[in-house]
């Protein structure tokens, strides 16, 4: 099993605070996909920013589309998020 360095909620401070609560109002708890991302917050913040962007931006498919097409080839790819 890999072991990945991570920041632990009660050592987070400014930028990773603020993410490692945003995680916990929309899911109720801090999810593995941020941990995993947690000593590089600005990266984490910088890859949330352009993945909000391709799913919120005004195009001709919904949200639901983009995010049924984003979990196909997620599942195609093996990627279990």
């Amino acid at each position: 099993m890999s072991w990945i360095a991570t920041v632990p909620e009660s050592e987070a401070a400014g930028l990773l605070s603020n993410i490692y609560d945003e995680s916990r109002q929309k899911f109720g708890r801090v999810i593995n996909l941020v941990k995993i991302q947690s000593l590089r917050p600005e990266t984490m913040a910088l890859g949330r920013q352009l993945y909000r962007h391709l799913m919120d931006a005004p195009g001709g498919l919904t949200r639901l589309q983009r995010v049924l097409i984003a979990t196909v080839v997620s599942k195609t790819n093996g990627c279990l998020y």
